[in-house]
């Protein structure tokens, strides 16, 4: 059982923080699923997935840009930095 697998076995939520494209993209490939599903609980499921998704990428953005403005103040003239 993978690490993923066992926080998920247990109930504990397991956030994978990888690229924002990778989360967008999951959610997109959700909201095209959930074109097609037949039953509510399957459509309530992947409604879930796709808030989840994009909630994730929010926060990614909101941390790069953070982390952007960060470096703005602490280097404001851009020394040092590879353009």
């Amino acid at each position: 059982m993978a690490v993923g697998e066992f926080g998920n076995a247990v109930g504990v939520v397991v956030l994978e923080w990888r690229s924002v494209a990778y989360h967008r993209a999951a959610a997109a490939r959700a909201r095209r699923l959930m074109a097609e599903a037949t039953t509510r609980w399957l459509r309530e499921c992947l409604a879930r997935t796709v808030a989840g998704h994009e909630q994730i990428a929010a926060a990614i953005e909101r941390a790069s840009d953070l982390d952007a403005a960060a470096s703005r103040v602490s280097n404001p003239e851009g020394i040092g930095l590879a353009t």
